[in-house]
C-alpha cells in the first residue's frame, strides 16, 4: 500500500510498482483502507495531548489497545475471510494457515471451476494414540520417562481406508447446490440429512493443526475459507519471510469501520484509566457498539438488485 495514494497518477496507480497492469501487487483499490500506523498517530494527536480526553496516554497503550480492535473487529465485523487452495495429497491431510482462527468454507472445485462445499464430519476424530507392548501396557521413553505417542491414531487410518475404499463417483457437471444422493435410487428413505452429501467430509484436529478429508477428495482441489485476526502478517512488500513479523505498516483498517476502531480504543484505553468517569465510560460503550453495528451495515454491502433477483424465485413450490 502506498505512502500516499492520492498523489499518484492515473499511470501510476494502473500500472502498479512493477509496471505491469493488474499484477496484483496491492496498489489497485487500496484507497479504501488506512493504515493502522496512521489511526494510531490520529488517536494520538485527536485525544491524548493537553486538555483532551485521554491526556497523558502512552503511545504503547494506544498501540495495544489498536491492535486488539484490529482483531475483533476482524472476527465479524471486517471483510477478513482469506482462503488458502491445495490440491489434496493422498495421505488427506491439509496443515491449517498460519493466521487460521476459524473456519467460514471448505470446498472443491469440479471441472468447470464451480465451487461444491464439503461438509464437516462428527462421526471420527484423530485421538491421541498410546503405544503398548504385547501385555496391552502403555510404553514409556527411556530417557524422559513420558508416555510414548503414535503419530496418526488407530481412528484417522481406519477412516481414511474406508473411505479411500468406497468412494462416491462425484458427477463433475453438476450445478446444483444440494449435492445429494438423488441420484442414488431407493437410498433416501430413512437417510439423515446431515450425511446426504456426496462431496465428501471434513474433520479439524486443533491439537496437531491439521484438517483431515474423507478418501473421495484426494487429488482434488480444495479451497479452505477462514478468518484471520488481521495482525498475522508474515511476508514483507518483497514476498520473503521476515526475522521479525507482524510489521505494522502492513496492518489496515477499512474506511467503513474506521470510527469503530476508534471507539473501541477510546473505551479500553479509559476503561484502563484509575478514578475514571463512570458516566463517560458508559457513553463511550455504548458509541463503540453503535459504530461497530452502523460498520458492519456499510460492510455487509447489501445491493437490492441482488437481493430482488434472489427472491424472484420465491414463488416457487418448495418440493420435499
Amino acid at each position: 500500500m502506498p505512502n500516499n495514494l492520492i498523489t499518484l497518477t492515473h499511470n501510476q496507480y494502473y500500472s502498479g510498482t512493477s509496471g505491469a497492469q493488474l499484477d496484483g501487487d496491492g496498489v489497485q483499490g487500496s484507497y479504501q483502507f488506512i493504515k493502522v500506523t496512521d489511526l494510531i498517530n490520529d488517536i494520538m494527536a485527536t485525544y491524548c495531548q493537553l486538555d483532551k480526553m485521554l491526556e497523558g496516554t502512552r503511545l504503547s497503550d494506544v498501540t495495544y489497545h489498536t491492535h486488539r480492535a484490529v482483531q475483533e473487529l476482524s472476527f465479524d465485523t471486517f471483510r477478513s475471510t482469506r482462503d488458502m487452495e491445495i490440491e489434496i495429497p493422498p495421505s488427506l491431510v491439509m496443515a491449517l494457515p498460519h493466521d487460521f482462527v476459524g473456519y467460514t468454507k471448505l470446498v472443491w472445485k469440479d471441472d468447470s471451476g464451480v465451487e461444491h462445499t464439503i461438509m464437516p464430519t462428527r462421526l471420527t476424530s484423530n485421538p491421541d494414540a498410546y503405544l503398548q507392548d504385547s501385555n496391552y501396557r502403555i510404553t514409556f521413553d527411556g530417557s524422559t520417562n513420558e508416555s510414548l505417542l503414535a503419530s496418526d491414531s488407530d481412528t484417522w487410518d481406519a477412516f481414511k481406508t474406508a473411505s479411500s475404499q468406497n468412494v462416491v463417483q462425484n458427477n463433475s457437471s453438476r450445478f446444483d447446490d444440494t449435492d445429494i444422493y438423488d441420484d442414488v435410487t431407493g437410498k433416501k428413505f430413512g437417510g439423515s440429512p446431515e450425511h446426504m452429501n456426496i462431496n465428501g467430509t471434513f474433520y479439524i484436529d486443533y491439537s496437531r493443526g491439521r484438517i483431515h478429508f474423507s478418501g473421495n477428495l484426494v487429488g482434488k482441489t480444495v479451497t479452505l475459507k477462514y478468518i484471520s485476526d488481521g495482525v498475522g502478517t508474515l511476508q514483507s512488500h518483497t514476498g520473503v519471510f521476515e526475522s521479525t513479523p507482524n510489521v505494522q505498516d502492513d496492518f489496515i483498517v477499512h474506511k467503513f469501520a474506521q470510527e469503530a476502531c476508534i471507539k473501541h480504543v477510546l473505551y479500553a484505553c479509559m476503561q484502563g484509566r484509575k478514578n475514571v468517569d463512570y458516566n463517560m465510560l458508559q457513553m463511550l460503550k455504548k458509541e463503540k457498539f453503535a459504530e461497530t453495528r452502523k460498520a458492519k451495515i456499510r460492510l455487509s454491502n447489501i445491493k437490492i438488485e441482488e437481493i430482488t433477483q434472489v427472491l424472484r424465485g420465491k414463488s416457487k413450490w418448495i418440493k420435499h
